[in-house]
Formats: C-alpha cells, structure tokens, sequence
C-alpha cells in the first residue's frame, strides 16, 4: 500500500481562529517539512509539536484536526462511520483495545464499561462489513475486502471470485515473536488470553476474567509458528527483525514500519518498560548495526533502570532533535498524557539532557516535554526537570536572534516552580540564562515562587551573583524576604546569619526593622542586649552628632544667604539713585526742548500774520481790487496748509460739523449763505478744523 500524502495542520493560536493546513510538503530535513499553506500560498519551514501536528490525507486523524467540533458531534451522532474508518486505515486489523485508544488519541473518551463502548463493539460484531477474527481481548476486526467482478479479478466464471489470482497477489506475513510458556498444553491459548499490549499508550485490562499464567521468556519461534518451550532445542531459524520483536514487545498482531515505532518513543518506550530483563536482552540480540541504533534510540525513553538501557550509546545531536520532535508531536496528541508515558518522557529528559550534544533547535520539543513532565510531577520527574533546565540553560545563549524572538521565555518559569534552588541546580542556572537572553522575562513572578531566603542567599555567592545584584532583583524579591525574615527572627544564630547576607539584600531594607529585630532577639539573648545596648547609645551619640552638624550647616547656610541678600540691597539702592539722577537730567531736557519748540511755533505764526498783514497793505496802497485782494490772501493762507470752508457769499448746504449759524439752527440740508469761510489745517497725515464757517439763512 502507497504511502498517503502527509497534510500538516496548523491549529489557530486563539479561541476561535481559523485552522491552517497544507497539502503540499515540499521536502523534508530532518524534523523539518517545507510546507504550502492553503489558504495564502505561502512556504515556510516547520517542525512537529506546539500548534503543527501532521496526518495522513483522507484520515480520520486529519478530520478531528481540520474540525474537531464538527467530528465529535458526527461521532457523537452515528459511531458507526468512524468507527469503520479506523478499521479501513489499519492495514492489518485492530483489537478491541487498539480500536479504544485510537479513539482516545482523537480526543473521544471511551470506557470499556460504559454504553459508548457497548454500542461501538455491537457495530462491531453485527456489521456486515465487519470480519472477526480470534476470541477475547486477542480477537481483531477487520473491514471485508471489497468484491472485485470477474474480469478484475482476472479469474474465470465459476471461480471463487474472492481467492487471490496467485499465491504471491498477498504478502506472506513475517515469523513473528512469541512469548514463550514451559507448559506442557497450550501455550498459544494462554497468550491470547494476556492483556492486550499495543504500540498505542493504553492501560486497559481485557472484559475477560484474567488467568493466572506461567512466567513467560522472550524466544524465537519456529517457521510453522509452533513455540518454542524453554529447555527444548531451538531449531535453527533467522533472528526476527526488530520491527518484529517490537511488535511482539508491545502486543500488536503485525510488524509495523520503523519509521513508525520510532515516531512513537515514548508509547515503545513505556511498553518497553513493562518488559522483564529478559525479554529486554533477547529484544537486543543478534540485531544489525543500523536496528542495534535504532533501538538504542527507543531505549532512551526505557522509563526504568536498566543494564540494556545503560549500556547502550547515546545518539549524537543530529538524531535527538527529530526524536524530540517525535515525542513532543506524541504528547501534544493527547489530550492528558497518562502516567507511563509521562514516566517514558521523563527518562528520555534525563537520558537526552544528559548527553550534552543537543542543538538549539530541539529548545521547542524540549519545553513541551517538560510541560507534560511537569504537570504530573514525580519524584524522577523533578530530576528530570532539575537536567533539562540545565540544559535549556546552555543552549539559550547559543540561540540566533530568530530563535530567540519564536521562543516564550515566560512558558519556561512554570517548568521550574517545583525545583529548588541551590548553587548547582537547573533552577538557579536557568534564571541566569533567561536574564542574559532577554532581562525583563526574569521578573516574572513565577521564576521565584516557592524561594526562601536561605536558598537564595546559597545561589547569591555563586551562580545568581549576576542576578540578584540586579537592583530590580533586590527591590522586587530579595527585600520582602530579608524584611519578612527580620519580622521573626528570634535567635542570635539566625541574627547572625541575615548580617552575614550579601550587600544587596540589606541595602534599603528599612532600619527601623533591623533595630526591632535586635530588641526582639536582645530581650532573650544576654549577648544580643549588651551589644544593643552599646548600638543604641552610640547610635545616639551619632544621631545627636548628625543633627548637630545638620543645624551647623543650616545656620551657615542662613548666613551665607543674608550676606548675599544684604549685598544685593545694597547694590539695588545705588541703582535706584543712579535711575532717578538719570530720569530727572532727561525731565530737564525735555522741558528745555519743549520750551523751545513752543516758541519757535509762536514764531511761526507771527510771521505767518506779518505776511499776511503786509501783503494786504501793500495791495490796498497799490488799489489792489478786492477780489485780487481776496484771492492773495487765500493763497498765502493756503500755503500754510490752511484749507478755507466756503467763500464769503457762497450759497451751500447747512452741515452742521463745519457750518456755525449765526440766528437759529436750520436743519440738515437747508440751504444757508456764508458770511465768513472757515478753515481746516491739514497738515501731512491729519485734518484739523480751526474754525467754522459763519452762515445764515
């Protein structure tokens, strides 16, 4: 059967985002894809785990990712069509347990003693497209084949139109593994009715009663696939390959891919586990250098103690990073991780972390281990938080600024809220690093919940010397301890163990809280009361000393102002007498010129009228007629800007802003005779009327 094409799924990164998904992997580089997006056409190069997950296209896998919701309620609806799914993508059939936890692995809860489950195995047994094959927890359903006509089947009439057109049209399967009984009487029947172990993460006891077996060893079996009891001849056989041994390990009916054991460590390494020391040593035997790797691979994630496990190799960086990729792609497709794969990914943190050749690129897969460590915390979970925080600790400053920017510093603090801190632990060494990466992300409450002041100081005079040096350190975690420590200290030991802290816990720690730790400690402590009491007097002595020379300060500074005050008092009189000697010397001035401007106006004027009165008795002497006599005058008047309002005799209209009547008060518009003309001065830029003119009606 053809590989299916791989379609990767990108989950929204809020409540209700859209999915994204892509058809097209262009290529693949170790944990890699190179992948086109659907919905805009874009490429880009990602790696299983987070929000990426990846399914074969057309499964039933790939519908819960595309739409969840939609699935479940179609489930929910009608089991059957789902249910048959499955069974058509297995290539050799399922049991009842591997069928319950593929359910399980979509996200469907299923109980084997509860109606769901009941209702799933009637559409099991009663389907007419349904073939069952064994009895109990062995037996394995299977989808019918479809019917082919006679001329696909490339048969003639009358023939068994299902019977394959050669003996080679079906694969042979391989000589599989048995576990082995010494008894005497049917040994196959007494391992069908084993619990069923599958390469599926499951803990599900069979619906039959169990029986009370013999111990089993691992053994190859014969080529009729008769067991071979122990202290009879094996007969001479090849060695089962490791797909085989593995299938057998963990209880499927038929070899599987390597590629697919190795895409699920820690569901093999948890079945792995359940094995004895036996079966682990036959597991390991006679294999070929590329299967010995391979398995030495999957023994990583051995979540127990074990000599194979030991004694095999740790991988170089270039295989750990996609096997990290793998397992946390394998836990993020839970939807609660159950106990013993979380055990399985402990062990392969503290195998992995220990190696020391990791890349930065498995940062990723790394913290989503440690998440679901974590969160079922055990005792050889904490170690193997405690060995992937010092990891994580060397490799954040190896990180690109990319790398840096796609990585959340703040979903690393929960991952060490349950270790300690000391000197030489991840915790500690883990702060360091995130503060070198990115400072602000260190603040975060949660890098220090759970700290006590013991610990702390401990980390101060080693690894964290270049943390809590910090000032915001000091201020935001270190004080309140140091304060909160001082409100009960009682004993002269631990008085002398908070002296004895680095500076920066003590600098701006109030003292009015340490004075009331030494009285508290001095009422019981005779030592700490003569020691207080010298403190206090010469703190006295001190604080008088102080103010005094406080006060001295002040008065000198008091002087020094006065002085400068009396100075500037001074400095302001002798101006003040300047400014006014100044302002009456200019008052006299004006005046003066003032004084002469007026006159030389009446100077002006008389001249005019000495112009005008001899120009007159000179025109008169000369009998000079009247009119020549008039119109002389208004010139000489006209060349001092004098403008005349009217002639003497002229007949105008009555405008009372330049015409004064001589009887009565004619209205505007009347018309009036001018007895005498008035003038206005007009110099450049005014208009001055000096007299009006004298009319009547």
């Amino acid at each position: 059967m053809e590989e299916a094409e791989l379609v990767l799924v990108q989950q929204p990164d809020r409540h209700g985002g859209p999915v994204r998904f892509g058809r097209g992997v262009l290529s693949r580089r170790g944990g890699a894809f190179h992948v086109r997006w659907e919905d805009d056409g874009t490429e880009e190069m990602v790696k299983l785990g987070g929000r990426i997950a990846g399914a074969p296209q057309g499964s039933l896998r790939l519908d819960f990712l595309l739409d969840h919701a939609s699935s479940m309620a179609s489930f929910d609806e009608d089991p059957t069509g789902p249910v048959l799914r499955l069974l058509r993508e297995s290539r050799s059939g399922l049991t009842r347990t591997q069928i319950r936890q593929k359910l399980q692995d979509l996200g469907i809860e299923v109980d084997l003693k509860r109606a769901r489950w009941k209702r799933i195995e009637r559409i099991l047994l009663s389907h007419d497209d349904v073939q069952v094959s064994g009895k109990g927890a062995a037996a394995v359903f299977e989808c019918k084949p479809a019917k082919k006509s006679q001329d696909e089947a490339g048969e003639r009439p009358g023939s068994d139109a299902t019977a394959p057109a050669s003996p080679q049209a079906e694969a042979q399967p391989p000589t599989p593994v048995v576990l082995a009984s010494p008894a005497e009487n049917g040994p196959a029947e007494a391992v069908a009715g084993e619990p069923e172990v599958t390469g599926w993460p499951s803990d599900v006891a069979s619906t039959e009663p169990e029986k009370p077996e013999p111990a089993v060893t691992l053994c190859p079996a014969a080529p009729d696939s008769t067991p071979v009891r122990v202290g009879e001849p094996v007969p001479a056989a090849k060695a089962a390959s490791l797909t085989e041994r593995l299938a057998e390990a963990t209880g499927e009916d038929a070899a599987r891919s390597l590629g697919h054991y190795l895409s699920n460590p820690l569901a093999v390494g948890a079945r792995l586990g359940e094995l004895t020391k036996e079966q682990l040593d036959a597991l390991v035997r006679e294999l070929e250098d590329d299967e010995t790797a391979a398995l030495e691979v999957l023994l990583l994630a051995l979540p127990r103690s074990s000599a194979v496990a030991n004694r095999a190799a740790v991988p170089s960086g270039q295989t750990l990073t996609p096997l990290l990729a793998a397992a946390a792609a394998e836990v993020q497709a839970y939807v609660e991780p159950k106990p013993d794969v979380v055990s399985a990914a402990a062990a392969l943190l503290r195998r992995v972390c220990a190696a020391g050749e990791l890349s930065t690129a498995s940062i990723p897969a790394l913290v989503t281990l440690a998440s679901a460590v974590a969160a079922g915390c055990s005792e050889d979970g904490v170690r193997a938080l405690d060995d992937c925080a010092l990891a994580l600790s060397r490799l954040l400053p190896s990180m690109s600024r990319d790398e840096r920017c796609s990585v959340d510093l703040d979903r690393l603090a929960p991952l060490v809220t349950g270790l300690p801190f000391t000197p030489d632990g991840g915790r500690a060494a883990l702060i360091l690093a995130v503060g070198k990466v990115r400072s602000k992300s260190m603040l975060h409450d949660e890098w220090w919940t759970g700290a006590n002041l013991d610990d702390l100081a401990g980390c101060a005079n080693g690894i964290l010397a270049g943390v809590t040096s910090r000032p915001e350190v000091a201020v935001r975690y270190l004080h309140p301890l140091v304060v909160r420590e001082l409100s009960v200290v009682e004993s002269r030991g631990r008085l002398t163990f908070l002296l004895g802290l680095p500076s920066e816990f003590l600098v701006g720690v109030p003292g009015e809280a340490v004075a009331a730790a030494f009285h508290r400690v001095a009422t019981t402590d005779p030592v700490v009361a003569i020691w207080t009491g010298s403190l206090m007097q010469e703190q006295r002595v001190r604080s008088l000393r102080r103010d005094a020379e406080q006060a001295q300060a002040a008065a000198k500074i008091a002087d020094e102002r006065a002085e400068a005050a009396e100075g500037r008092a001074a400095a302001m009189a002798d101006r003040c007498t300047q400014l006014e000697e100044t302002l009456r010397a200019e008052h006299r001035g004006t005046a003066s010129l003032r004084s002469a401007q007026d006159r030389q106006i009446q100077i002006d004027v008389i001249r005019s009228l000495v112009n005008l009165a001899a120009e007159v008795e000179e025109l008169a002497a000369d009998g000079t007629e009247a009119e020549v006599l008039i119109e002389r005058s208004r010139a000489l008047v006209m060349a001092q800007a004098l403008d005349p309002i009217g002639q003497a005799g002229q007949k105008m209209t009555f405008d009372p802003t330049v015409h004064e009547p001589i009887v009565g008060v004619p209205k505007d518009g009347t018309d009036v005779t001018v007895i005498r003309p008035g003038y206005h001065w007009r110099p450049p830029g005014e208009d001055v009327l000096i007299e009006k003119a004298l009319v009547t009606t």
